[in-house]
């Protein structure tokens, strides 16, 4: 063995240790992007679970349509914690019309439950892209708070 052989070896040996490294940080990257990506999704799916379940559980004590609006847009107020219903948040509240008419037509058998299952998830899916295109967030992201930390105080 040479003295040049073992810079060489071991300038061999870096690049590989390197381009691990680097194929290693690569991946963990990847990871965490899909990890963020489903959590995202599966925090987005109770979301809509939760909403709609708030709906349909409003509209099961309403006598009629109209009491079925006023308590399905109660409960999407509580479910998004709005207390007060300002001039912003009222549209919102308005374009839930169609959701909470399927609903109620679920609920009272005004349609096949097959259908009416297929209508009130189309509902949501129009209101949903709605809140979007005039937003320009998703619906989901409404339930997101910011929270801020607060100090721990052991007293």
């Amino acid at each position: 063995m040479t003295g040049l052989d073992r810079p060489y070896a071991l300038a061999a040996l870096e690049q590989t240790a390197l381009a691990a490294d680097a194929e290693e940080k690569r991946f963990r990257a990847s990871v965490a992007e899909e990890a963020a990506r489903r959590e995202t999704a599966r925090r987005r799916a109770f979301r809509r679970y939760a909403f709609l379940k708030a709906l349909v559980d409003a509209d099961a004590a309403a006598p009629d349509r109209e009491a079925s609006h006023v308590a399905q847009r109660a409960a999407a107020a509580a479910e998004l914690e709005w207390e007060e219903i300002d001039e912003a948040r009222k549209p919102v509240l308005d374009a839930l019309t169609a959701l909470a008419d399927a609903i109620h037509d679920a609920r009272t058998g005004a349609l096949p439950p097959e259908e009416a299952g297929a209508a009130t998830l189309q509902a949501l899916e129009a209101f949903e892209g709605w809140y979007e295109g005039a937003r320009g967030l998703a619906f989901a992201e409404l339930f997101d708070r910011y929270m801020p930390e607060t100090p721990l105080v052991d007293f």
